[in-house]
Formats: structure tokens, C-alpha cells, sequence
């Protein structure tokens, strides 16, 4: 029984993906609402926020601006913590406003896609900022540390979230993230409730097989190396990364509240796979998607981080239209203010039939699982059950893995480089 149930699980799950690449193909893009039978996420467990919770908040802060618009300041901002500084660019509108959106960076560095998505959000009225992030995770040398880096990183988030709290007031939190900013996303909303409206792009679950199916170059030459230093085969290399990675989206997603969430996936997409990112819709509790007719790359045509038409740096042009800022944009005037975004008008017209059929086949496919009453997935009590376990077993290993305490490893890594003015 339960490998029947199995096979039809996989084949509706594979039905589902098959139907979002051929609808796709036929509008360039289409979406699917949200699950109209979800009651919500689980209650988080008490260990994993132990696991996730700062030691203390940020010491002291200092801020300079580095530029100012009739729409927004930029300000630079750095935080002094026991977990190392923290770097933080603030668009902030004029108006005092008690809603912010974090923007999560893809990578490192000069955080250009981010800043162009930052101030988009503020052009349009909401408060953003960027918690920069280093780029230590790439490095061979530190493979043995990546879970401590990956936990690192979401208490920096958290204590940048009570830096907001207390300084600006603020108290409704939206999060942005494309591709590892996703996957960011889908980890620090995860821990922390206070991010309670959350976009992804791109993003993906399953950290561990997402690395060996990626098709980006960079990954597979980061497995090479460390398997060339440690004398690992590939499958060691994976078992070894497996045995010590928790900060998962698989391990969180879960705890976003699929009410509150836009996820936007290409479904050519194979340097964070569609399958993926599927898995991720499913953890989410299937929240309102959209499709898009790219891989990871083609998909920056759905935005304008860069202008072709005209060719601009800083404004906006004529091609390609910012499709995924929009809708994101409609997203946050929803959740935040209660209102829509019209200039997404002629979108949604255009897309309306497709959509129709898409919500179609998407009732279907729910029928067809509700018909054969199988889930592969454990009871809800059950799945609080594992859940504690499971985190209470990750805070028993941080303590016996003293001293390399969040403390002691943020001393020896170097911080977020400030990006480079533009």
C-alpha cells in the first residue's frame, strides 16, 4: 500500500510539473492561487529556536548617509555584535512608515541585483534594506564549518530584524530573495515570525541533492576541490555534507504561512532545478505561484536589473518590462496596504485564460490526491514530535562541539565587505 501510495504521489507531483512546463511555454508566464484547503503552518519548535536564537543583541550601531533622493536615503549602516559586524544598506523613504522589506543578496560583494530591487521597493514607497553578507560559505577551506557559517548568518539576520525593531520602529517585516536570497528567505522567514510576508524567486529545498543536480559550474568545481583536499569520493563528499548541513530549508520552509508567501519559479530553471523549487512550493503548503518560461539566467528578462531599452543604469526603461518587481510590488501593497498594484492590469488580462485553465488542471490534480486519500507525509502531532527531536538532537551537537562556538567562528571569518559605492 504504501508504495502505491508512493507511485501516485510521485505521479501527480510529476503531473503538476509537466503541466506547469507546458502552460508556461504557451504565455510566457502563468500562476496558480494558493492552496484553498491550508490551515497554516505548524507551531515552530521551541529547540529550533533555541538553536536560532542571538546570545545578545547588537552592541552598538553607527549610520552614514552615503545618498539621498527626492524618494528615498540610502543610509550605510554597521552593527558591532558578538557574532561579528553587520553591514546594512537602508533605503528609507520620507514617510515614517512601521513596515519593512528585507532584501536578501544572491551572493557577496557589490550586491548589484539587490540594490536595483532595493531602491525599485523604495521608488515605490517601501522602506528596504540589504543585510550584506560575506562570502566565507565558498571557501574549500571551510567545509567543515559550513552549517555553523549557514546558522551564523540567520542570527545576523535576526539581530538585524531587532535592530529595526528598536531604532525605526518598525513592526510588519516582507522579505525579497532570487536564487540563494530565496533560499535565504525560505530559511530566516522559517526561524523567525516576524517575517511574515515573503517573496521567492528562483529559490529551491534540499540543499544537499540541489548541489549534485545544479548544473552551475562554480558548485561542481567547490565539490571537486573539497573531495581533491579530503580525499573524498563523490558520494562521500555528499554524505559528508548531508551528516552535518541542518540549516535547510527542508528543515524550515514548513514554518512560512503559504497565505503570506509569492513564489515565482522558472520552470527551465536548471542551476537551482525546478523540481526544487516544486519541493519548495510543497513545503510551503503549495502558496500562490508563478511560472515563468526561463531557467535561472533567461528569468533576469522578467526583471530590469538591467535596462536594454533604453540602455540605462539607474532608471527605467522601455525593455524588459520589471515583471517580477510588479508583482512583487502587488504582493506588498496587498499584504501591507490593502491595495492593488495596477499597473500589473494588462498582465493580468493577458494572462486571465491561461490562468483559468491553469487553476483547472490544478483542481484536478487535488482531486485526483484527495480521491486516493494517500499522503506520504506523518500527522501533524507526529511531525511536531520529529521536529523537536531533531532540533533538540542540533543544540545537543552545538554545545559538543565547543568552542567552535557562533562567537569564536565569527571572530575568525572575515565580515561582509561594504558593497562598492554606485
Amino acid at each position: 500500500m504504501a508504495q502505491r501510495d508512493h507511485q501516485i504521489s510521485s505521479a501527480c507531483f510529476l503531473a503538476r510539473g509537466v503541466t506547469s512546463f507546458f502552460m508556461a511555454c504557451l504565455c510566457g508566464c502563468f500562476r496558480i492561487s494558493g492552496n484553498g484547503s491550508y490551515d497554516g503552518p505548524p507551531a515552530r519548535p521551541e529547540a529550533m529556536e533555541r538553536y536560532y536564537a542571538p546570545q545578545r543583541s547588537y552592541d552598538s550601531s553607527r549610520q552614514e548617509i552615503e545618498s539621498t533622493t527626492d524618494k528615498y536615503a540610502l543610509k550605510h549602516i554597521t552593527l558591532e555584535t558578538y557574532a561579528g559586524p553587520i553591514i546594512i544598506d537602508y533605503f528609507q523613504t520620507p514617510k515614517q512608515t512601521d513596515s519593512l522589506i528585507l532584501v536578501f543578496p544572491v551572493l557577496g560583494g557589490k550586491n548589484f541585483i539587490e540594490r536595483h530591487l532595493a531602491r525599485f521597493f523604495a521608488e515605490a514607497g517601501f522602506d528596504a534594506a540589504i543585510v550584506n553578507r560575506s562570502n566565507e560559505f565558498k571557501d574549500p577551506a571551510n567545509f567543515d564549518q559550513l552549517e555553523e557559517i549557514f546558522r551564523l548568518n540567520l542570527i545576523r539576520d535576526r539581530i538585524a530584524l531587532d535592530f529595526f525593531e528598536h531604532e525605526f520602529s518598525k513592526e510588519k517585516f516582507g522579505s525579497f530573495g532570487i536564487s540563494r536570497g530565496a533560499i535565504n528567505v525560505a530559511l530566516t522567514a522559517g526561524i523567525d515570525k516576524r517575517l511574515k510576508y515573503n517573496v521567492l524567486v528562483m529559490g529551491g529545498t534540499d540543499l544537499v541533492d540541489l548541489f549534485r543536480d545544479s548544473n552551475q559550474p562554480r558548485i561542481a568545481n567547490y565539490i571537486q576541490t573539497v573531495s581533491e583536499q579530503k580525499g573524498f569520493s563523490e558520494g562521500e563528499f555528499f554524505d559528508a555534507l548531508r551528516k552535518q548541513l541542518r540549516t535547510d530549508p527542508k528543515n524550515t520552509a514548513q514554518y512560512l504561512d503559504g497565505r503570506d508567501t509569492l513564489l515565482i519559479l522558472g520552470i527551465f530553471d536548471r542551476t537551482v532545478p525546478f523540481v526544487y523549487g516544486m519541493k519548495l512550493r510543497e513545503q510551503i503548503g503549495r502558496p500562490e505561484t508563478i511560472f515563468l518560461a526561463a531557467d535561472h539566467y533567461v528569468g533576469v528578462l522578467f526583471t530590469q536589473t538591467v535596462s536594454l531599452i533604453p540602455p540605462s543604469k539607474d532608471e527605467s526603461g522601455l525593455f524588459p518590462f520589471p515583471y517580477v518587481e510588479q508583482e512583487a510590488i502587488n504582493f506588498y501593497d496587498k499584504h501591507f496596504n490593502g491595495s492593488f498594484n495596477w499597473k500589473l492590469l494588462p498582465f493580468r488580462l493577458l494572462q486571465a485564460p491561461i490562468n483559468l485553465v491553469a487553476e483547472g488542471l490544478a483542481d484536478v490534480g487535488s482531486l485526483f490526491e484527495w480521491a486516493f486519500g494517500f499522503s506520504d507525509d506523518p500527522e501533524p502531532l507526529e511531525l511536531e514530535e520529529q521536529q523537536e527531536k531533531y532540533w533538540i538532537a542540533a543544540l545537543q551537537v552545538a554545545a559538543a562541539e565547543s568552542p567552535l562556538t557562533t562567537a569564536s567562528l565569527a571572530m575568525h571569518l572575515p565580515a561582509p565587505l561594504p558593497p562598492s559605492r554606485q
